[in-house]
Order: structure tokens, then sequence, then C-alpha cells
């Protein structure tokens, strides 16, 4: 193939296609890299051009086969045969990127489900603690997580010493937003480790305001009408010991390390503030 005899574009379109899928379905390094090369190529007096200077090292290895992919797509020696048509390959690989994330966040919605309405399973009294210790150690950390450690307190709070069960509303979100791992792990918590019921809400499709829209990061908790069955009220020592107080606890060093933070930029600054006047005087 040389530069004076480009194919149509709509050749050219279907192979970038496959390349753009094989990136985000399969991780394809040699793919991605066609595709960053691509998506930031140089613009200059209507020609475009690829930077294979940014090219990983491992990748350039297999430079024949770069070469062959980029010569299907439309690009011989590193410049675009069709460069009018730049814009088309963007707007492709948009829809592939988007439609690939819609896809993953189905698939993700229904493993939800699945969780949500699997069979709670039958944990013992040191299974639970060991599952709550675990569940803090790997998400003490994480920022992501924290609006749900909030409103899973919150919930602790308000239900000890109530004759009611409490209520936590809160929107998927909670759950996808932070990847299937934490999803997985925060389900079992509340399904298995916390004996947590589960019900659905179904979003108001009418023209009036859509409720969910004022439901906070953490979600919302208030007593329900339904009556705490009087094995709760009698277990609600244990319950505090088991879930309560480790939250607590971890907020605690939460907070702590924060004040510890801020503590340190406090000294940091003054010092810089300290060491800026004192150069002043002396000149």
């Amino acid at each position: 193939m040389t530069s004076g005899s480009p194919l149509p574009i709509e050749t050219y379109l279907k192979e970038w296609e496959n390349i753009c899928t094989n990136f985000y379905v399969n991780n394809d390094e040699l793919a991605g890299t066609i595709v960053g090369l691509v998506e930031f190529a140089s613009h200059s007096n209507e020609t475009i051009t690829l930077n294979f200077s940014t090219v990983d090292q491992t990748v350039a290895g297999k430079k024949e086969d770069l070469e062959k992919l980029l010569n299907k797509i439309g690009f011989v020696n590193g410049t675009m045969l069709l460069p009018q048509e730049f814009n088309k390959y963007l707007e492709t690989k948009r829809k592939i990127r988007s439609e690939f994330h819609r896809k993953k966040a189905e698939q993700l919605q229904e493993e939800l489900d699945r969780l949500l309405n699997s069979k709670p399973a039958q944990y013992t009294p040191l299974h639970r603690r060991s599952e709550l210790t675990t569940f803090i150690n790997q998400y003490n950390n994480s920022v992501g997580a924290k609006p749900f450690i909030k409103g899973l307190l919150h919930m602790f709070k308000l239900q000890l010493n109530q004759s009611n069960l409490a209520s936590w509303t809160f929107l998927d979100d909670i759950f996808t937003q932070n990847g299937p791992d934490f999803m997985r792990a925060s389900v079992n918590l509340l399904i298995n480790v916390l004996s947590f019921t589960h019900t659905v809400q179904q979003a108001d499709e009418s023209g009036q305001e859509n409720t969910y829209n004022k439901v906070r990061a953490t979600g919302t908790v208030e007593l329900s009408s339904q009556q705490r069955p009087a094995e709760m009220i009698t277990s609600e020592g244990n319950i505090s010991k088991l879930c309560y107080l480790p939250f607590k606890f971890f907020l605690f060093w939460w907070n702590l390390a924060k004040l510890w933070l801020n503590f340190c930029c406090g000294i940091i600054g003054f010092k810089k503030n300290h060491s800026s006047v004192s150069s002043e005087l002396h000149v």
C-alpha cells in the first residue's frame, strides 16, 4: 500500500473499530498503543502524523505488527492518508468506549441484584466478627468507602435503644461506584454479617419531582414503623460490641489521622511564614 492509493474510509473505520473493541474488551496492549497514537496524533497544515516517541519499548519491539495494523486503519509511515476523516475515528472510538462502559455497568448491576437477593449465609458470631474486621482493615483508607461507613455508623446510632427497626435508604451507587470488589464486600457485610433485609423502591416515573435526587451520599437513615423482634432487643449489647464499636473505633482513627495531618501542615506553614518574615527583616 502506498500513500497515493488510499482505500475507502469505511474499510479503515471497520479495522479501527476492531482495534478499539480489542483494546476495551480484551485489554490488548498493542491495540491500546494504536488507540493512544491515533487519539494524540499531531495536526499541522491539514496533515496528521503519529508521535512514536511515546510508544512503550515493550510494544516498540513489535514494530512490524504495529505498522501492519496502522496500515489497515489508513496510516502509512506514521501519516494519515485521509486526514479529513479524522473526526470519524474519534467518534467511532467514543461510541465503542461508551458501549463498553454501559455493558460493564449493566453487568455490575445484574451481579448486585443477584447478591442482594441471595439467601443469607449462616455465619457464626466468631465468623461475623472476622468478616467485620477484614472489611474494616481492607477499606479503612478508602475514600470511596467513607460514605458507606458513615451511613452504616449512623444506622447503628439510631437503632440503639429504639423499639422500632431503623431503615437505611440509599442509591445503588453506594455499592457500584467503587468497583466490584467493594460491592461484593459491602453486600456481604450487610446481608451475611449484619443480617440486613433488602427491599427495592421503584423510581418515580410520574411528572413529579424524583425523591431520589434528595438522597445524600451516605443515604437517608430513619426509624420505620416496624417493631424490632424481641431477640434483637435482648442481644443489643452484643450487637453494639460486634458492629457499632469497631466502626466507631475506625472513624476515631480516621479523624485522628486527619487532625494530625492538619497539625503537621500547620507547623510547616508556620515555619515557612516565619522564615519569610525573618528574611524580610534581615533585608
